[in-house]
């Protein structure tokens, strides 16, 4: 499992229109104002390196987002027994 924090640097007019549609993106949570106009920062979890990027790549094309910036990434190992 992949776990990152992640900043969004958002269109500060759409800002709104923007967190509504990452609340509805599979594996990421916790979408909260960046602490200035036009950012959010949210936690996305994903199976692994290669679901995380292609999410990213998704979360880069959603209308009104500018850009998309890993604050923290951590591989975690699941316990499989």
């Amino acid at each position: 499992m992949v776990i990152s924090g992640l900043v969004f640097q958002c269109d500060p007019a759409r800002v709104e229109a923007v967190a509504a549609r990452l609340a509805g993106v599979p594996g990421l949570s916790d979408i909260t104002p960046g602490g200035r106009p036009g950012y959010l920062v949210g936690v996305l979890e994903s199976p692994g390196t290669e679901a995380s990027v292609r999410t990213l790549d998704h979360l880069r094309a959603i209308p009104g987002v500018y850009s998309v910036l890993p604050a923290y990434i951590q591989s975690v190992e699941e316990d499989r027994t």
